[in-house]
C-alpha cells in the first residue's frame, strides 16, 4: 500500500474548534506539538522506483543530501575503502515497526519496508574542487529478503537513475592535497551479491550492533546511534548494554591490534566469512573471529600462491615481523586485478590500510615452523 502523509485530521479538528461558539459542547484540543511522520514515498510492491527523487528522501535540493523527517544517519565505527569516496549513510523504517538485536557481530533483524542507504560522493572533486556526487545505494526489505537499487547520479547533481547493470565514471580528485583520478567502479548487480551476501541471499554489511555503538551527530544533538534508534522507534528494547565493539582504524588513540581487526572487519569479512564469498581461504576475518590470531592468517600458508605473480617469496599470510613476505600485505597494496584484496570496490591502493597493515605485522613476534 502507498503511504502518503498529511495534516488531514489536525486540519479538520482545527475547523470544528474554529466554527464553535461559547455554547457550543464541541472538545477544545490543545496540542501545540503534534506528532510528525516522514513524508518518504514506499510501496513495497513498486520499488524499486525509477529515480532516486520518487522516493523524497532528501529535502530540496537533493543533492544537499539533507534527509526529510525519519531518515535517520548512520555511520560505521571504520568505513569500507572506496577509492577515497565519502559516504553518507542513512536508514528508513515504515511507521510501526523495528529492528531486533540478534548479536553484536550479526545485523540487526530488520523489518520488511526497511531502506538502507549509502551515498557515494567526493568532496573536492575537479577541475571545480567542489561536491560531485556518483551514485546512490539502496538495499530494501522486502519481505524475508533484500534486494539492491542502485542510483547513478546525473551531471547536473538534480537526479539519479535506476541502474544495476555497472559502469565506470572518471573521477578527478583532490586526498590530502594531492591530485588523483580513479575509473570509479559503479557495482552490477552481480558484483553488488559478491560481497552483500551469506550463501546465496543478499544482506547487508556495516549495521550491526559492534559497528554502530558511538555517539553521532544528529539534527537535535550528539547521541549514541543505537540509543537514538531506539527513542526513535527503530530499534525494539532489549540490545546489552555492554557491546564489544569495532573502533575507527584512522584512530591512533586505540590499540593498533583493534585498529587493524576493525579494519579486515569492514573492508574484507564480509567475504572472509564462514558463508562469505571466499569461504574456502583459510581465515575469518570478523571482528569477533579474529580475537583468535590463527583466524587473520598469521602463520597460516596460503593456499594460492602469488609469489610468481609479483615476482617475491610469500610464504605466509601473514609472517610476523615480515610484511613483504605476507600474502595479506601484497594484496592490501597491489592494484593487480588477479592480486588486489579486495577484489571489488576499489581500484586506487588504499594507501594509508597498507600503511596499518604494515605497521601491525611488524609488531608481531614469533617465527612460523
Amino acid at each position: 500500500m502507498r503511504i502518503f502523509y498529511g495534516w488531514m485530521v489536525l486540519t479538520f479538528l482545527s475547523v470544528l474548534v474554529a466554527c464553535s461558539s461559547d455554547g457550543d459542547d464541541f472538545p477544545v484540543f490543545d496540542d501545540d506539538d503534534p506528532v510528525e511522520i516522514s513524508p518518504v514515498v514506499f510501496d513495497i510492491n513498486a520499488v524499486p522506483y525509477p529515480k532516486l527523487s520518487d522516493y523524497n528522501f532528501f529535502k530540496s535540493p537533493m543533492s544537499a543530501l539533507d534527509p526529510v523527517y525519519g531518515v535517520l544517519p548512520f555511520q560505521p565505527a571504520s568505513q569500507l575503502f572506496t577509492d577515497y569516496a565519502s559516504k553518507s549513510r542513512f536508514i528508513w523504517m515504515p511507521e510501526g515497526v523495528s529492528a531486533q538485536y540478534v548479536s553484536d557481530e550479526k545485523i540487526f533483524n530488520f523489518p520488511s519496508g526497511t531502506i538502507l542507504i549509502k551515498n557515494f560522493y567526493y568532496d573536492q572533486a575537479l577541475p571545480s574542487n567542489s561536491k560531485r556526487i556518483i551514485e546512490t545505494r539502496l538495499i530494501i526489505k522486502k519481505d524475508a529478503d533484500w534486494i539492491f537499487a542502485n542510483y547513478v547520479w546525473n551531471e547536473e547533481q538534480t537526479e539519479a537513475i535506476f541502474d544495476l547493470e555497472g559502469s565506470f565514471v572518471q573521477v578527478d580528485f583532490v586526498h590530502n592535497g594531492q591530485s588523483k583520478n580513479v575509473f570509479y567502479r559503479i557495482p552490477s548487480q552481480s558484483e553488488c551479491l559478491t560481497c552483500h551476501k551469506t550463501g546465496d541471499s543478499a544482506i547487508p554489511i556495516g549495521p550491526k550492533p559492534q559497528n554502530l555503538n558511538f555517539k553521532l551527530y544528529f539534527a537535535d544533538g550528539q547521541q549514541y546511534q543505537l540509543d537514538k534508534w531506539e527513542d526513535f522507534g527503530y530499534l525494539s528494547l532489549g540490545t546489552p548494554a555492554h557491546i564489544n565493539s569495532t573502533v575507527d582504524y584512522n584512530d591512533t588513540s586505540q590499540s593498533l591490534n583493534d585498529r587493524f581487526r576493525s579494519y579486515v572487519d569492514i573492508n574484507c569479512a564480509h567475504c572472509h566469512s564462514a558463508t562469505g564469498h571466499c569461504n574456502y581461504l583459510p581465515i575469518l576475518l570478523g571482528f569477533s573471529e579474529t580475537a583468535n590470531p590463527d583466524n587473520l592468517g598469521i602463520c597460516v600458508v596460503p593456499n594460492i600462491d602469488i609469489s610468481g605473480f609479483i615476482g617475491i617469496p610469500v610464504s605466509h599470510i601473514v609472517k610476523p615481523g615480515d610484511p613483504v613476505s605476507s600474502n595479506m600485505y601484497q594484496r592490501i597494496k597491489s592494484e593487480e586485478e588477479n592480486i588486489k584484496m579486495p577484489m571489488i570496490g576499489r581500484n586506487l591502493v588504499h594507501e594509508e590500510a597498507v600503511s596499518l597493515t604494515e605497521q601491525w605485522i611488524n609488531t608481531l613476534e614469533g617465527d612460523c615452523n
